[in-house]
């Protein structure tokens, strides 16, 4: 048992042993510093570490198990084998302590083994996404790195869109970056042991991420400069394109044919050019944006080069504009010249031929004719040169050009000027001839008609026998006579005007002097005799002149004085004062003008004394007697004019006395109305609420201010009775009135007075009364309060009885100081009662009732003392004491306290609480003094407390006499402090008082007028006074402030600097006292300057209002008297210039003075000065009106001799000549012209000038305005009729001078029109430049038949005007001659018409010839070029030949409007029948059969290209398909079928992508299989067409196109439907050599190349009629048996556009269908909602976007804009596919309401789109469009392209190649 139990032990020792070894082990791997190099490394450990751990934990059980095993030899009981232990149990213990520690060592370096392995976790982790992150920016630098900028501008904006990706994935990037850089954060501060390389790591990060920033940044930056780099390059390919096509336009070379087409190609050059200026904009915004570019692609060669290229051609197209401008003007001026110099010259000839047979005669009408007719024909010439200078300035422009035709254009100018100077001279010589013949003629006429002028002058003389002596006949020879003087100094100036005109014609005419002169000495004789005539009536119409004129002034001044004694003997009284005024100034005004009529008056009286003295003729005696009469008149009216002015003066009184009495009445009323009116109680001993203190304070001034106004209205009514006793004292007619009114207006003034002052004395008692009743009531008032005080129970407690009884005592004092108030009131009540007995009844019972209250009060008071000290005198004397002594103890304490005074106010309340105190030590002493009669109660209360009581009132006694000295002491010394204050308070007092004063004592208001003057001088005055009364206080204050300084104050200094300063202001006032009087006494001499000055004005004012007066005499003496009058009156403004000069004297000394208002008064004086001057400038303005007014009384003499006149003018106006021919008529109305010019000429002045002179005196409102207007209607009215007279003679003449006119002008234009008949050719030309030759001279002979058509329009208008005025033979005579005119203009219209035609057939046929030849000849050049292209040998080679065969489809293309142009020409030519329509037949049939044969040989080229072109392709295929096949064939005959698993694996892989390429290539060899088109053709050929059936087709074809051109007369017959695929089918020759050809293609070897595909091209079949059906071809795109070998290769943009359908047909006929659709074409934004995709499928995407929409020929196209639109057609949005529009409908979505201007598209699939405009217009304009395409025809379907789909798609396992090989 004990060796089992040793084996034990030391087994579980041994045990114990090999777990420490194995720790060991563990330990030593745990220990290890490898914690990985990587990622993957530290996962490896960390899986290692995990099976370390597993170890840990089995070797932990073991060691349990042992130390389990071991602690049984420990603690186990070995009482079975005796106690024995196989060893020591502490041994033992140890062992397991060792154990327990390893293991637990272990464990612990197992934690932190796996804490470091998961950092370095952590820390690779961290390393390996910094890698990726790193490998990441590496690649995304490598990305933006790249040069790679894009080639165009949609790879850039590709570009730019993954740029914006890229940077999106870095923004992405970059938060996946933070999160790992905040794992590297976190390491470092978790103290991680790679932290220092995991922060440079973090840094090196950082670094790499800001330089892939700055990268993207870069990148970004240069692709947006890659976007302008091309955007650039794109906008200056767009102006390149522009520049080319405007350098087509400026550098044409048509210049026009003619004037129009010229004007027409400089319209359009002028676009051009207006285009060109604009694009300068356009250029300058590429300078713009090339600026704009980046700094390397701005200074690029390309984009310097592209710039310099697009400027130097823009300066290019601005040279040829210019150049092409000149070559056109220079074209025009050509053309111009040559129809100007045409028309010139030809006009020339014509009139040369009328000049060379124009003869002079001696017959005035014949000259006047002619000349007439050469006036006109000079406006002619007139017309005529300035188109020669236009011929001439034309040339010289042209010359300096140096234009090619400059031969020719010197040739024309010196041919033109030639004729022209030639035709000038004859002309002149012509002109010379009739001017002197016709100035011969007017000279005798003038002769003959002066002399008619003298005698119908002498006549008048002789007329003015008739007229009597009075003295009217003689003032009407006077005027007369005055009138002939003016017309014989018109005769004169004839006469002189006529004499050298006649010595002129002697110099001229030496043949007619002798005529001459005796014309001239006959006109002599006469004239000498008319002046004898005068002379001797003038010496008779002397004698009796003087005395009638007499007798007339004696009458009118008899007139006047008789009316003016009528006015003066007027009994008219005035109403009011204005009347009196009025009348006054009337009377005043007869007064003066009687002064004026005084001289007249003494001269007529001198006059008639002198004719009647010594004469006994009974009218003399008659004449004495008016005198004497005469005589009388005036005294009387002298004596009227007196009485009437004196009436008048006490009229005027009386009226100024009436009006002052009612303002004195006015003002007695308002008195009165106030005195009624006024509230004033009319009783005392009422109450009344209103009658209180304030209201009869309130009336009481109310009425003492209408007191203070009746004052001030009694001097006014005393100057109104004092008015009316001076108008009674000197004996007025209405003194009685008057003497009424004054005592009636003095009676109510009194009336008013004592009113006033007995209501003044109520209302005085009233107040009296109404002041005792407040007093009253006051009284009352206080007595009912104090009742209420001494009624108060409050005495009841007992606490401070003391200030109660005090109180109390205060009560009773105040109750007995208002006993003497009560008594006053008494008193005041008894004397009122006794003045105002009736008011006793209402004062007594106050007074009684205050009475009894105030004895109820002092009852009360007593008793309520009683009731308070009655049981309480002990108490009451000790607080008395107390209080005593108390206030004695504050006293003391105040006095010791006192504070010092600073200033008056603080010792003015110092002096008040002094007062307070002494007023309180009275009332204490009061206190005291009462002490000893309380002592008695108190004593007789408490006699035991005598002594006590005794010694306690001496000791208060003592106190309250000590405390009174010091308080006397202190009164003292508060007065002395406030005599200094007071002192220096009435230093400050007098200070403020002179600066108050100061200001008026300084004020610069110096008075504006003399009152203001001398009131300021008063209140100056005052204001001295009032400084005067102050002085002594100033001294009493000085005397005062000297003695505080003499007492020796501390404050001395400070006294007397207030003292000096007082003393200094003091005498500054004063001294500015004595300034401003001064000043003042300045100020009233200038105001008494201003004064006078007034006073001048004012005298000037009135007479300026005198001057300005609107008065006027009535005759010429009246204005002679008014003019003398006015004299006197300048006389005494001329004296009054010596006052004006006395003020001006005192203004000057003034001013030499240096017054202060020197500038005021030389203003005011030259104010003064500028008013006399201005007076005496109406002075002046009057002078020259009243000699206005002389001008009245010669008006009449103007009149009555311009009426004279006017009525020798009627004479000839009444004349009713009419004239017998043109001639004679035009002379008739010319010299009636003379006449009416020289009636209107002098007439007009003479009546303007009356008219004037009536206008400006009826303006002056003259007094005889009436009469003067009669004479000026009257005279207006002669003048009208005499105007009316010859405007009637005027148009009867212009009547009758306008239908010889006509008739002469019909004759001249019938020769006009003959001779342009004889002139019209009949050549045509012989060729194309001869025949436009022809043409333009036509043309040039039509514009001249303008100006013949004008005067055959003329004539038309003419006499349907004159037609109207006429009737009977004139008008027959009015038509004839007018349809003779249309007639010949009609025959010359028709031939120029018709030659105008033959003219234009000519130039139609010779250009049908040359277009005839061009066409052919060009014709045979293609059809030559057809023919010597050469053999392709590969598909690229058919190719190349289909492009340039399709080239030569589009230039016969392009000449298709050519052929067109031609053909509709030669049809035209026809239609006209013209005289070569044979030559013309034959030729459009050649051109048409020429045009046939080459479009049959394009066609048959075509197809066969395309047949070679399928051959090609197959041979291409086939081989492609072979190579394939042998390729293939290795792998299939291989037998290897795998060894192993895998092997076969491998095999089935390929075998299975073998059958996947068998499969694509399954469709290449169906394709293979079917039918090339050439076959198919074959088979077609076979079926359905033989040889003859075709060539009957086409000529068949042919026939029809040439059946137009046949003659009418053999129509052709109609000919059935035409098949759609007739046109299709070639020739059966043609297609067995393109059969034989495509057969040696294919024997030959065929190498595959690359794959080109050409589109081909659809044909299209002419229609006969509009409704056939579309034809379908093999080539379209439904056939079934299409070739399968043309699908699946990229077609070139060669093959993109569809060829044009080769014209058939007649080449007259419109292109349709594709040609139709082509031509259409529409661009512009708009907005697209895609609705539809099918009929029954909506729209995935139903939303509006903004597209670019093309419509181009048959297919609409949608951009996303215009840029994508130009640079890239083949990319649409979206990628979608053009729009076919072939049967597409288009309408406004009325439908859709959410937008507005939407219409709708359906295609014929059913898909529907909506498109949204801009305006209504705009998508009209669209719907038209696409209905135009739409109605075109359906467009061709377009061919498929190899390969094609196999309609039936099969299983290719099922048909692979592998099947065939199974068997």
């Amino acid at each position: 048992m004990r060796l089992e139990l040793s084996l034990q032990l030391q087994k579980v020792f041994k045990e114990m042993e090999y777990i420490l070894d194995w720790m060991e082990e563990i330990k030593s791997r745990l220990m290890s510093e490898d914690y990985g190099k990587h990622l993957m490394g530290v996962d490896d450990l960390l899986q290692k570490h995990g099976l370390l751990e597993s170890d840990i934990h089995v070797l932990g059980e073991r060691v349990k198990t042992v130390n389990i095993q071991a602690n049984k030899f420990v603690e186990g009981d070995f009482s079975e084998v005796g106690g024995y232990r196989p060893s020591d149990p502490e041994i033992i213990k140890d062992r397991i302590n060792v154990l327990e520690n390893a293991y637990e060592e272990l464990r612990q370096l197992a934690e932190e083994r796996k804490s470091r392995l998961l950092e370095s976790r952590k820390l690779w982790q961290f390393y390996w996404d910094m890698a990726d992150e790193e490998g990441w920016i590496r690649e995304k630098e490598q990305l933006m790195s790249t040069p790679d900028l894009g080639h165009d501008l949609t790879s850039v904006h590709l570009l730019l869109n993954k740029q914006k990706n890229m940077e999106d994935e870095m923004t992405a990037r970059h938060t996946h970056l933070q999160s790992v850089l905040q794992v590297g954060n976190d390491l470092i501060s978790a103290g991680n042991f790679g932290a220092e390389k995991i922060q440079e790591r973090i840094d090196e990060i950082n670094e790499q991420w800001e330089s892939l920033i700055d990268l993207a940044a870069f990148r970004k930056k240069r692709l947006n400069e890659a976007v302008d780099f091309y955007q650039f390059f794109a906008d200056a390919d767009d102006i390149d394109q522009w520049m080319h096509d405007t350098l087509r336009l400026v550098s044409s070379d048509d210049v026009g044919r003619d004037e129009a087409s010229v004007q027409s190609l400089l319209k359009k050059h002028k676009d051009v050019t207006d285009d060109l200026k604009n694009y300068q904009s356009v250029i300058e915004a590429l300078h713009e944006q090339a600026a704009n570019l980046g700094e390397q692609d701005r200074e690029s060669e390309s984009v310097q080069t592209t710039l310099g290229s697009i400027d130097r051609r823009y300066q290019e197209l601005l040279e040829l504009a210019k150049l092409r401008k000149q070559r056109l003007l220079d074209a025009l001026s050509l053309y111009k010249l040559f129809n100007e110099a045409d028309s010139v010259v030809t006009w020339i000839d014509e009139k040369e031929k009328l000049l060379t047979t124009m003869t002079i005669t001696d017959d005035i009408e014949e000259l006047a004719i002619m000349r007439h007719r050469f006036e006109g024909f000079e406006h002619e010439m007139n017309a005529n040169a300035s188109k020669v200078g236009v011929v001439n300035q034309l040339a010289r422009q042209l010359l300096q050009v140096e234009h090619p035709n400059a031969t020719d254009v010197v040739q024309r100018q010196n041919d033109l000027n030639t004729s022209w100077n030639n035709l000038r001279e004859l002309v002149e010589a012509k002109r010379d001839e009739i001017e002197g013949a016709h100035g011969l003629q007017n000279f005798h006429i003038e002769c003959n008609e002066t002399i008619s002028w003298i005698h119908e002058k002498a006549k008048i003389i002789e007329s003015t026998e008739e007229l009597g002596n009075d003295l009217t006949g003689v003032m009407t020879l006077q005027r007369r006579l005055s009138g002939m003087e003016r017309d014989l100094a018109a005769i004169q100036a004839k006469l002189e005007s006529l004499q050298a005109e006649a010595e002129r014609l002697e110099e001229e005419k030496p043949d007619e002097a002798e005529a001459i002169r005796d014309k001239i000495a006959e006109i002599n004789n006469v004239w000498v005799n008319l002046k004898d005539m005068l002379k001797e009536r003038d010496e008779k119409l002397g004698e009796a002149g003087e005395t009638q004129r007499f007798l007339g002034n004696l009458d009118h001044f008899q007139q006047w004085l008789s009316r003016t004694q009528t006015t003066v003997a007027s009994e008219d009284s005035p109403n009011s004062l204005a009347d009196a005024e009025k009348l006054l100034n009337q009377h005043q005004q007869l007064k003066d003008e009687i002064d004026a009529y005084a001289p007249e008056y003494a001269k007529m009286k001198e006059f008639g004394d002198h004719v009647t003295e010594g004469q006994t003729d009974p009218q003399y005696m008659f004449l004495a007697q008016r005198l004497s009469a005469l005589d009388d008149g005036w005294k009387e009216l002298l004596q009227m004019w007196d009485s009437r002015q004196q009436g008048l003066s006490q009229d005027l009184n009386l009226q100024m006395f009436l009006r002052d009495a009612k303002q004195a009445e006015v003002l007695l009323n308002q008195q009165e109305n106030f005195l009624s009116k006024e509230d004033v109680p009319t009783s005392l001993g009422l109450i009344d609420t209103k009658n209180t203190l304030e209201a009869a304070e309130d009336l009481i001034k109310r009425h003492e201010a209408f007191i203070t106004t009746m004052d001030a209205n009694d001097e006014k009514i005393n100057a109104v009775l004092t008015f009316a006793n001076r108008l009674m004292e000197d004996g007025h007619y209405a003194a009685d009135k008057i003497h009424k009114k004054a005592e009636n207006i003095n009676e109510r003034r009194n009336t008013n007075r004592q009113r006033a002052d007995e209501q003044l004395d109520r209302l005085r008692d009233q107040l009296l009364l109404q002041q005792f009743l407040q007093e009253c009531d006051e009284l009352r008032d206080w007595l009912h309060d104090k009742m209420a005080d001494a009624e108060d129970e409050t005495y009841r407690d007992a606490k401070n009885l003391h200030s109660k009884y005090l109180r109390h005592q205060a009560f009773e004092r105040e109750i007995a100081a208002n006993k003497d108030r009560l008594m006053r009131l008494q008193k005041a009540g008894e004397e009122l009662m006794a003045e105002k007995p009736e008011t006793r009844e209402q004062l007594e019972p106050i007074l009684a009732n205050l009475s009894t209250q105030w004895d109820q009060l002092e009852t009360t008071t007593t008793e309520k003392a009683d009731k308070l000290f009655e049981n309480k005198r002990a108490v009451l004397y000790e607080q008395s004491c107390d209080d005593i002594d108390g206030w004695v103890t504050q006293l003391e304490s105040q006095i010791i306290q006192a504070e010092s005074a600073k200033d008056l106010t603080t010792v003015n309340l110092l002096m008040q609480n002094q007062n307070l105190l002494e007023n309180q030590m009275k009332i204490k002493e009061q206190q005291v003094k009462e002490l000893d009669d309380q002592i008695i109660h108190v004593k007789k209360i408490e006699p035991e407390k005598e002594n006590i009581i005794e010694a306690r009132k001496a000791a208060v006694a003592e106190r309250f006499a000590k405390i009174q000295e010091p308080l006397t002491k202190r009164r003292e010394q508060l007065e002395k402090v406030k005599f200094i204050h007071q002192f220096v308070r009435d230093v400050e007092d007098e200070k403020l008082w002179i600066e108050e004063k100061m200001p008026q004592a300084t004020s610069e208001n110096f008075g504006n007028s003399l009152l203001s003057v001398q009131l300021l001088e008063k209140k100056n005055q005052s204001l001295q006074t009032e400084i005067d009364n102050h002085e002594p206080r100033i001294h009493s204050l000085l005397e005062t402030g000297q003695g505080l300084v003499s007492e020796g104050h501390p404050q001395s200094e400070e006294f007397i600097a207030l003292m000096d300063d007082l003393d200094r202001r003091w005498h500054d006032l004063k001294q500015a006292l004595e300034d401003r009087k001064e000043r003042l006494q300045l100020s009233d001499t200038a105001q008494q300057y201003y004064y006078d000055a007034s006073e001048a004005e004012a005298w000037m004012s009135e007479q300026e209002l005198y001057m300005m007066g609107e008065e006027r005499a009535k005759d010429e003496i009246g204005a002679q008297n008014m003019m003398k009058k006015h004299t006197a009156l300048e006389n005494v403004v001329e004296d009054y210039a010596g006052v004006v000069r006395q003020l001006g004297e005192r203004s000057r000394a003034l001013i030499n003075q240096e017054h202060p208002e020197s500038d005021q008064i030389a203003v005011r004086q030259s104010q003064v000065d500028k008013l006399y001057a201005g007076l005496k400038d109406l002075a002046q303005e009057r002078r020259s009106k009243l000699e206005e007014v002389l001008k009245l009384y010669m008006l009449s003499h103007e009149i009555e001799d311009l009426m004279q006149w006017i009525a020798e003018r009627e004479v000839v106006a009444c004349s009713h000549e009419l004239g017998q021919d043109f001639e004679h008529v035009t002379l008739l109305k010319e010299r009636f012209q003379e006449f009416a010019l020289e009636t209107e000429s002098i007439g007009t002045e003479r009546v303007a000038a009356a008219n004037h002179t009536c206008d400006n005196l009826i303006a002056l409102h003259h007094s005889d305005s009436a009469t003067i207007a009669e004479w000026k209607d009257l005279l207006n009215e002669r003048w009208e009729d005499l105007l009316e007279l010859i405007d009637t003679r005027h148009q009867e003449l212009q009547a009758s001078w306008e239908r010889h006119k006509f008739f002469s002008d019909c004759k001249e234009t019938l020769e006009i029109i003959v001779e342009k008949q004889n002139s019209i050719p009949d050549e045509l030309g012989r060729d194309a430049q001869s025949t436009a030759a022809m043409q333009r001279k036509h043309n040039n002979f039509e514009s001249d038949l303008v100006t013949l058509e004008a005067q055959v329009r003329a004539i038309q208008e003419e006499s349907s005007r004159l037609q109207v005025g006429y009737a009977g033979h004139k008008q027959e005579e009015l038509r004839r001659q007018e349809q003779e005119v249309l007639d010949a203009w009609r025959r010359l219209l028709s031939m120029v018409e018709s030659r105008r035609l033959k003219l234009a057939n000519a130039s139609d046929l010779y250009r049908f010839f040359n277009m005839v030849r061009d066409l052919l000849l060009w014709m045979d050049d293609i059809v030559r070029q057809m023919n010597t292209q050469e053999k392709p040998r590969d598909v690229s080679g058919v190719e190349l030949l289909m492009n340039n065969h399709q080239s030569v489809k589009a230039e016969v293309d392009a000449r298709e409007e050519n052929f067109t142009i031609c053909v509709n020409l030669g049809k035209d030519l026809l239609d006209r029948k013209h005289y070569r329509s044979d030559e013309v037949r034959e030729r459009l049939i050649e051109l048409t059969k020429k045009r046939q044969g080459m479009v049959d040989q394009w066609e048959s080229r075509w197809e066969y290209l395309q047949l070679i072109l399928e051959v090609y392709q197959f041979a291409r295929d086939a081989a492609v398909a072979e190579a394939w096949l042998m390729a293939q064939e290795p792998y299939l005959m291989n037998t290897e079928l795998g060894d192993t698993l895998d092997a076969v694996e491998n095999l089935l892989k390929k075998h299975e992508a073998f059958e996947k390429s068998a499969a694509t290539q399954e469709e290449r060899f169906a394709a293979l299989e079917k039918l090339t088109t050439f076959e198919i053709k074959e088979r077609r050929k076979a079926e359905h067409e033989t040889k003859e059936d075709m060539l009957r087709a086409k000529e068949e074809k042919l026939r029809r196109l040439i059946a137009e051109f046949l003659p009418p007369e053999k129509p052709p017959t109609p000919e059935p439907e035409p098949e759609p695929i007739i046109e299709e089918k070639p020739a059966v020759q043609e297609e067995a050599t393109v059969a034989e050809a495509a057969q040696r293609e294919l024997e030959s070897p065929v190498h595959a190349g690359p794959t080109a595909n050409i589109v081909k091209p659809q044909e299209q079949t002419k229609h006969v009629e509009p409704e056939a059906v579309t034809p379908k071809t093999p080539q379209s795109g439904s056939d079934d048996r299409k070739s399968p070998r043309s699908g699946g290769r990229k077609s070139t943009p060669r093959a993109k556009e569809e060829p044009h359908q080769m014209a058939g047909g007649d080449a007259s006929t419109p292109r349709k269908s594709a040609s139709a659709a082509a031509t259409v074409h529409e661009e512009g934004n708009l907005s697209r909602k895609h609705e539809m995709d099918s009929v029954t499928k909506r729209a995935t995407n139903r939303s509006w976007d903004k597209v670019y929409v093309v419509v181009h020929g048959p297919s609409l196209s949608c951009y996303k804009d215009q840029k994508h639109a130009k640079q890239d057609p083949s990319t649409l949005i979206h990628h979608e596919s053009p729009m076919e529009l072939a049967g597409a409908e288009v309408e406004q979505a009325t439908d859709y309401i959410k937008r507005p201007h939407v219409f709708r598209l359906r295609l014929p699939t059913g898909a529907e789109f909506l498109f949204m405009a801009k305006d209504n217009g705009e998508m009209e304009k669209w719907i038209n469009t696409i209905n135009n395409t739409s109605r075109s025809g359906p467009s061709p379907s377009r061919s498929q392209t190899l390969p094609a789909r196999t309609e039936e798609h099969k299983d290719p396992k099922k048909k692979g190649f592998l099947t065939f090989k199974k068997k």
